[in-house]
């Protein structure tokens, strides 16, 4: 008699939760996840189509996004999103029809190639940059518009975070060189007292006593 497949076991289950992308601003470090709120708000009364789509990320996740070679990280502990200090945003496929995935979008894709375990949840949204994307390890600049309806509301949006969230840091504007329409990571927001917040090991004690998932192990 043929031998029954082993159950999941609850380590297992643990362990693949913690893959699992987070999107809740209650898992932020709470300062920024204030700011994060009040940013939320206001892009919805811009109307602008825009959605969190990840915050708090497990040391576990961060992890398995290096191992697959998308995040250039060496070190878990070296994210901000680990920290609880930076979020993702996703600009929403139905409010611009034309949008097709680009190769950046499997950057912070949620399934992280486990769709067969059910982990990605995604909203349907995707990100598009409105500019011609930037391969993994090409040199390729963002010099060519794309979308231009698209464009906009990426610039839009750092223009909403430049004039009224001094606070915030928009990743469109990171690494821009002489000719470059938008920076290297539009979709990523951080907190902009993040470095010295985590130098002064002040945040994972936080976010253990608030809850936040994967941070057992974790020596300071």
């Amino acid at each position: 008699m043929a031998k029954c497949k082993s159950e999941t076991t609850p380590l297992e289950l643990y362990q693949r939760k913690l893959l699992e992308r987070i999107d809740g601003i209650g898992f932020l470090y709470p300062d920024f996840g204030e700011i994060i709120y009040d940013l939320s708000r206001t892009i919805k009364q811009h109307q602008m189509p825009f959605q969190i789509y990840e915050t708090y990320r497990t040391p576990a996740r961060q992890k398995k996004l290096i191992d697959l070679g998308l995040s250039k990280l060496r070190d878990p502990m070296d994210s901000k999103h680990v920290h609880g200090m930076a979020v993702d945003v996703l600009l929403d496929s139905r409010a611009v029809r034309s949008l097709k995935k680009n190769r950046l979008s499997k950057i912070t894709d949620s399934n992280v190639k486990q769709r067969k375990n059910n982990i990605s949840n995604d909203y349907g949204g995707v990100y598009n940059l409105g500019v011609n994307a930037i391969s993994l390890g090409s040199n390729k600049r963002r010099s060519v518009i794309e979308d231009k309806v698209v464009y906009d509301f990426w610039n839009y949006l750092g223009l909403l975070i430049e004039r009224q969230f001094p606070d915030l840091v928009w990743g469109g504007n990171s690494n821009l060189k002489s000719g470059d329409l938008m920076g290297t990571d539009p979709p990523h927001i951080e907190y902009r007292h993040a470095r010295n917040l985590i130098t002064q090991r002040r945040t994972i004690n936080v976010l253990r006593g608030q809850g936040n998932p994967g941070l057992d192990k974790v020596n300071l």
